[in-house]
């Protein structure tokens, strides 16, 4: 279970990294063409300022909530795997046994 969770935070990781990279490169170049003054571009450049302040705000609080989603989600699997134990069993037995005949049948 510690590598699933490793792998999905490390994925997540990479994710977040990828869109705040993104967001420095849109704010990179709205600092460049700060020197030009024309009314359009300055326009222009205050509506990117506010999309910038709106999406690095809204990847703080997606990270955040799907954070927590994620540990309710794992917390309630443990808990149900603990009080379950045998149903699990089965359940993994069934599953196998289905992804075993599907996987032969291609063969086929």
């Amino acid at each position: 279970m510690e590598s699933t969770r490793d792998a999905a935070h490390s994925a997540a990781e990479y994710a977040n990294g990828q869109v705040n990279n993104f967001l420095d490169s849109v704010e990179d170049l709205t600092k460049a063409l700060k020197d030009i003054d024309t009314p359009d571009i300055a326009r222009v450049r205050a509506k990117v300022k506010m999309a910038l302040v709106a999406a690095k705000s809204a990847v703080t609080d997606t990270a955040t909530q799907l954070r927590g989603t994620a540990k309710q989600v794992a917390s309630r699997t443990d808990g149900f795997v603990r009080d379950n134990p045998w149903q699990v069993i089965g359940i993994a037995a069934v599953v196998g046994l289905a992804v075993g005949i599907f996987a032969s049948r291609r063969r086929d």
